[in-house]
């Protein structure tokens, strides 16, 4: 536990030097969000290779390029919505030419797994990066949207964690993750959701100016941390479930005690994307 509690300290002021600077100037997300991708890349594929032998590295790597559009549409001074648009329609494009490259190279029917699994590895990464990317450099302010999707899921995780200690009884899916209770998901969602809405009713407020009324502003950050929450332990649970299906116990070994990048980065992975929805939200509100 003390490994763990010093590690996880360092790995948060590690995080913090990478985005406070963005704060200032945003194009400085994109270390951040770099390193995160290429390491998260590594960490998945390894993983793959164990079923998927025919994975080649270079494809999904090639494909975590679609992370970064965003800086494409920023560069020609364009919106949230069109960086949004170009990811999706490159990425869909991506899809359907690497799951069929694999096929048409190759007689063997099983050769579209490899093509599907290179797939859905960029999907999994370069979704939520993009997502980063397009809050810190095309939504104003976005730079608070990023610090809730990557925060929302350690709040979430911490709550869940002594909640469970305290009052954990019923197992949610044992099978995949067996410390996991009911009465932790709670109170990691309803501490997440209160904190969430506390942010917004004491910081945001005074930073963003939107038409909607202060409870109403309030109200919407709740529901939407209550869903960053939901979507987090989604994200460890499918995580999860792809080490159990490969059978590793840890995504890599660079944080002692924690595992690799994507076991810290499973549940961001999917708030992340709430964030932007968040943002868009409050855009629309503004």
């Amino acid at each position: 536990m003390k490994q763990r509690v010093i590690t996880g300290a360092i790995f948060t002021v590690i995080v913090l030097a990478l985005i406070v600077p963005a704060y200032f100037c945003p194009p400085f997300m994109l270390l951040f969000t770099g390193i995160v991708c290429i390491w998260a890349l590594i960490e998945l594929i390894k993983a793959a290779q164990v079923k998927e032998k025919e994975i080649i590295p270079a494809i999904p790597f090639i494909g975590g390029l679609l992370s970064f559009l965003p800086v494409v549409t920023w560069f020609m001074k364009g919106t949230a919505a069109e960086g949004f648009a170009l990811y999706a329609l490159c990425a869909m494009i991506y899809m359907f030419v690497t799951t069929m490259i694999p096929p048409i190279k190759k007689e063997d029917p099983e050769a579209i797994h490899s093509g599907f699994a290179s797939s859905l590895i960029v999907l999994y990464v370069s979704f939520p990066i993009a997502c980063a990317n397009t809050m810190a450099l095309l939504i104003p302010k976005g730079w608070y949207f990023v610090v809730i999707g990557l925060f929302a899921p350690w709040i979430s995780d911490v709550f869940a964690y002594f909640t469970g200690v305290l009052f954990g009884k019923h197992k949610i899916v044992p099978h995949i993750s067996p410390k996991k209770t009911w009465e932790g998901c709670i109170g990691g969602a309803v501490f997440c959701c209160v904190l969430t809405a506390l942010f917004f009713a004491l910081v945001m407020k005074s930073v963003i100016d939107v038409k909607m009324p202060y409870g109403a502003f309030v109200a919407l950050a709740a529901v939407f941390g209550f869903v960053l929450s939901v979507v987090s332990q989604l994200g460890d649970w499918i995580a999860s479930s792809i080490k159990r299906l490969v059978g590793i116990k840890d995504f890599g070994k660079v944080m002692p005690g924690h595992g690799g990048i994507m076991d810290r980065f499973d549940s961001a992975f999917f708030t992340l994307p709430v964030a932007l929805g968040l943002a868009f939200v409050v855009m629309l509100g503004a």
